[in-house]
């Protein structure tokens, strides 16, 4: 047995071990907090706070249109410049009606019928103006014929192409069809044989192995799908999970690489981090052991930290920017920094060459700016002409399945990949992209774009033209040079002058390699003469010197007309809007709202609004009895406010009652015509009293009328009657102007005055009338749904939304 003393000793080393593993797993724990702590610090100054920003706005922006009169002034232009505008639209859409006649009629029989069209018919200019854009300028979407650089359409009109069909067209649709027909004939024996591979896969194996410096490619139908492969690859074979984008950036439409709007799932593995940024890098190296690949879109050397520019959201000029040849060469400069930070870290860099792939040269992004990724993708272009995918990588990120465990694997196929006339085509293509000849075309279009873009910004700069054109290789954008809100105005005068655009507008424009010194002249000519059109129109009116239009003064309108709209919008939705009793704010439901100009008018106005509310809803002799109790209570009412709340509060309580059970139950519904009139009705009325009396009855009750505790209850229950009243004023106030709210609040307080002027007679008819057997239950019920008591309430989708 131990002795005392060796017991105790030990007892005092078991102590000083536990307290020595409790303190280490104390320090390993805040070791561990610190070091998450850092990597969530580090990972928050990197984050691009746009994908976030925008999404959080696209579930709280409201769309509004402008109307009419407004969409001509919206930067606050004086009238004469307004009805300049305004001849300007009618001219261009006489001019569009003229030309595209035929091609416009096709062209609405396909619209209803293919949602792609009707997503980029909408979403051509910034949403305010979307309405009577779409109804005034009817943009075409068929073809028949493509001549070089020109696309015939169903009228026989030939447009000049700068939309390049999304970035496919890179050598001229001439040289795709030849390739097409070409592929084909080498194919056409095998047909649309899938599963074994035509020979001439191997072709061009060889051929893209070449051009990405890569040892494996995998052949897909599209872009988007070939991202889609190479970041699942990428995660597969790191076993990791987080992929690294660039704000902005475009890498497809899939949900797994596009974590800010265009997307409704919460992407939790993609880090969107900043351009250029050293944070950025630092991030990487951080997060490392996570990161399953950085993928980069060469072409955001162009305008970095920016979605790809459109004119759907050139609200204002500051929306677009092009980068400088400094800006471009300082992105050269980060892609290497970057390119060897993923070395140091072991970290996958990706290039999506989709867009940018032999169009920046030959041999793409990669040549261009001398870098090479670990992994590539192509599409558009690489095709031929047919539509393509393909990846690109190191061997050991190309592996789909694990040697190791049989069940784990990386499921990527797809029915037509590497189908006979695609690999036909693409085989023609590459076979002239790979050739020293191809590599002068480059170069020699290139320089002649280069001379011509310096050209346009001088003749645009010499006739104080408001624009100028800024490229990257063969890609090219519009930069507008003042501020304005109808800059995107300039893609329908370069339409009526015979330009083929994108549905995206000015914001990304292209050349093919068969443009050739007419076709450049051509260009210049046609975009000049679009570019004074729109300046003659008064598109760019900038203002007087005492009452200029500057950025900030857009900006502040822009900004009042979106806030006004989103809570009007926001309010109106639900119980709010019967509760606060708002109008429709446009079509055949709204209030009209013609102001009156002197007081006898505003007299008439107040009147004539008396009048049709009494034989809109006001018809029935019990009604009017009821109204007639009520306007009494109202107007004694008036007198005990002001020396004691209690009794006003009760007086009130009736006085609501009487009136609202009035009409619920003894007139039929007229809820169209009450909402015309006043802007609720009988359904929404009833509401609003149910609520807003339960809380001073409930206290009635349970106080009694003489407890001394009831008069702050009268009190507060009189202020909120005086901010709703206030309230509802200020509304109208907003929505229709000062003069049309007055009207209404005028005829609000003087109701009880005029009605038992208007109702004295129900005293008398009331007995004996036989009124009172339009009292049912049904009636009432039918207030309530919203509809009337012959169709029960029925109501169809759209009034239920209109409600």
């Amino acid at each position: 047995a131990r002795t005392p003393a060796v017991r105790g000793s030990t007892t005092v080393a078991m102590t000083i071990i536990q307290s020595f593993v409790l303190l280490l797993m104390w320090a390993a724990a805040l070791a561990y907090a610190a070091y998450r702590g850092y990597k969530i610090f580090i990972t928050l100054l990197a984050t691009s706070p746009t994908p976030f920003a925008t999404r959080l706005a696209s579930g709280i922006l409201r769309s509004f249109s402008l109307d009419d009169d407004k969409f001509f002034r919206a930067d606050g232009a004086p009238d004469d410049i307004a009805e300049k505008r305004r001849a300007g639209m009618d001219n261009l859409a006489r001019s569009f009606d003229e030309q595209f006649a035929a091609s416009q009629k096709a062209s609405e029989t396909v619209l209803d019928g293919i949602s792609d069209l009707r997503f980029t018919d909408t979403n051509r200019v910034p949403f305010p103006f979307q309405k009577l854009v779409r109804e005034r300028l009817n943009v075409a979407t068929l073809a028949l014929a493509s001549e070089g650089p020109h696309v015939v359409d169903l009228d026989g009109n030939k447009a000049l192409d700068v939309s390049g069909s999304y970035g496919v067209n890179v050598c001229g649709y001439d040289n795709y069809k030849r390739w097409m027909e070409a592929g084909w004939a080498r194919t056409k024996d095998l047909g649309p044989v899938l599963g074994p591979l035509h020979p001439i896969v191997g072709e061009n194996l060889a051929m893209i192995k070449a051009v990405s410096k890569l040892d494996e490619v995998s052949f897909h139908m599209s872009g988007t799908e070939a991202v889609m492969c190479a970041v699942r690859l990428a995660a597969f074979n790191t076993r990791r999970k987080l992929v690294v984008t660039f704000a902005g950036a475009y890498h497809g439409w899939w949900d797994g690489v596009q974590p800010g709007i265009g997307n409704e799932r919460t992407n939790t593995d993609v880090l969107p981090l900043k351009d250029m940024s050293p944070a950025s890098l630092t991030a990487i190296r951080a997060r490392k052991d996570e990161i399953a690949c950085v993928v980069v879109n060469p072409l955001q050397g162009f305008n970095p930290n920016s979605p790809p520019p459109n004119d759907l959201v050139l609200m204002t000029a500051a929306m677009r920017e092009a980068s400088s040849s400094e800006t471009l060469d300082h992105y050269a400069v980060w892609l290497k920094e970057l390119r060897k930070v993923c070395t140091e870290c072991e970290v996958p860099l990706m290039f999506d060459e989709v867009y940018t792939g032999f169009r920046m040269a030959p041999g793409g992004a990669q040549q261009y700016y001398g870098v090479h990724a670990d992994m590539v993708v192509y599409g558009k272009t690489i095709g031929g002409g047919m539509p393509c995918g393909v990846v690109c990588g190191k061997k050991e990120l190309m592996q789909r399945f694990d040697p190791e465990r049989p069940l784990r694997v990386s499921y990527v196929i797809g029915t037509f990949a590497a189908h006979p006339l695609t690999m036909g085509a693409m085989n023609e293509f590459l076979r002239w992209v790979t050739t020293p000849e191809a590599e002068q075309v480059y170069t020699k279009v290139g320089d002649k774009f280069e001379h011509w873009v310096k050209d346009v910004n001088e003749e645009l700069d010499a006739e104080n033209l408001p624009l100028s054109v800024h490229n990257l290789t063969t890609v090219w954008t519009i930069i507008f040079n003042q501020p304005g809100r109808y800059h995107w105005m300039f893609q329908y005068y370069l339409r009526a002058e015979g330009i083929a655009l994108s549905w995206v507008g000015t914001g990304r424009l292209l050349i093919s390699l068969d443009f050739v010194h007419n076709d450049f002249e051509m260009l210049k000519k046609k975009l000049m003469n679009a570019a004074r059109a729109m300046r003659d129109d008064g598109w760019w009116y900038l203002g007087t010197p005492d009452k200029p239009i500057t950025a900030q003064s857009i900006g502040l309108v822009m900004g009042k007309e979106i806030a006004y709209n989103t809570v009007m919008s926001t309010v109106r939705e639900g119980f709010l809007a019967d509760v606060l009793c708002l109008p429709e704010q446009t079509g055949p439901r709204a209030p009209k709202s013609v102001p009156p100009e002197t007081l006898h008018e505003f007299y008439e106005e107040v009147m004539r609004r008396k009048s049709d509310d009494h034989a809109a809803s006001h018809k029935n002799t019990v009604n009017q009895f009821a109204h007639l109790v009520s306007s009494v209570i109202f107007s004694v009412g008036y007198f005990t406010v002001w020396s004691n709340c209690t009794a006003t509060m009760v007086l009130g309580l009736c006085s609501l009652f009487l009136r609202q059970a009035g009409h619920a139950v003894f007139e039929p519904p007229c809820h169209d015509e009450e909402e015309l009139l006043l802007g609720f009705n009988t359904r929404s009325k009833c509401f609003v009293v149910a609520g807003y009396t339960l809380a001073p009855l409930i206290s009635l009750l349970r106080l009694g009328p003489n407890d001394p505790t009831l008069e702050p209850i009268a009190r507060a229950w009189l202020n909120v009657t005086l901010f709703f009243v206030l309230g509802h004023t200020g509304l109208l106030w907003m929505q229709y102007g000062f003069r049309i709210a007055s009207v209404w609040l005028v005829k609000l307080v003087t109701d009880p005055i005029t009605d038992v002027y208007a109702y004295h007679p129900a005293a008398v008819n009331v007995w004996t009338t036989k009124d009172w057997k339009t009292a049912t239950w049904e009636n009432f019920q039918s207030h309530l749904r919203g509809g009337t008591a012959k169709d029960g309430g029925a109501k169809s989708a759209e009034e239920k939304k209109t409600q």
